[in-house]
């Protein structure tokens, strides 16, 4: 069994799906973004990694639909766009992120922190040369960044996220695009979502419920398996 079999299982049974922005996708029209899939959270003994709770993925399993999804992108001429997240070892980007997450002083030794091992790609997933990569200091991958201007500068209005974390970094994203008349789609099957520390119920947990947000307010939810279909692929 995977952790993702849940997701394929019951994603309909969890999310209303009713209401999609995107019910039919343009290659010349769309955008990959690979969304922070490292090390840390996304490989067995990283130091954030994620483990599967309420049905949500674990970390190692979102790598093969992340890859899967990134082959048939460029085979289909459908511009990628990569996302890493890291912080300062000084602090000086983190905002309240080390006093809300209890690491005041202690940034230069956190494995999110940039240089300390957990900011790496898994080792499944490398970017072309001509795919740019966009380090960041937030969860939005558009905050600070220069991925609005090339999402307009390629003509796409639709950008599809692959990769993690659904809580924090595919919700911030899902946000600031859609708040900019992005059409976003979200695949599922390629994100996973730190636990809550309680024992999350089957279809519940933050994972599920930033998925029911996306969908609910700001983008589609689809699976790999869904968009690859949707693209002939």
């Amino acid at each position: 069994m995977s952790s993702l079999d849940f997701t394929y299982k019951h994603i309909d049974d969890y999310i209303d799906r009713s209401a999609m922005l995107a019910p039919t996708i343009d290659p010349k029209k769309t955008m990959l973004l690979v969304l922070d899939m490292q090390k840390a959270c996304a490989e067995p003994g990283g130091a954030m990694y994620i483990p599967s709770t309420g049905g949500a993925p674990e970390g190692k399993d979102v790598v093969q639909p992340v890859v899967n999804v990134l082959e048939a992108c460029r085979a289909k001429g459908i511009p990628v766009v990569w996302s890493l997240w890291g912080l300062r070892p000084d602090g000086k980007d983190a905002g309240f992120a080390d006093v809300k997450w209890g690491l005041v002083d202690q940034l230069a030794t956190f494995p999110g922190s940039w240089g300390n091992g957990g900011d790496e790609l898994v080792d499944e997933l490398k970017p072309l040369p001509d795919e740019p990569v966009i380090r960041k200091h937030r969860f939005s991958s558009f905050y600070g960044t220069a991925l609005t201007e090339y999402m307009r500068r390629a003509g796409c209005d639709t950008l599809v996220v692959a990769g993690l974390s659904t809580g924090n970094c595919q919700l911030a994203t899902a946000i600031d695009g859609a708040n900019q008349d992005f059409k976003i789609v979200v695949l599922a099957d390629t994100t996973a979502a730190i636990p809550s520390g309680k024992d999350d119920p089957m279809g519940y947990g933050q994972h599920w419920e930033a998925l029911r947000q996306i969908q609910a307010n700001h983008g589609d939810v689809r699976t790999s398996i869904e968009f690859l279909q949707m693209i002939d692929a």
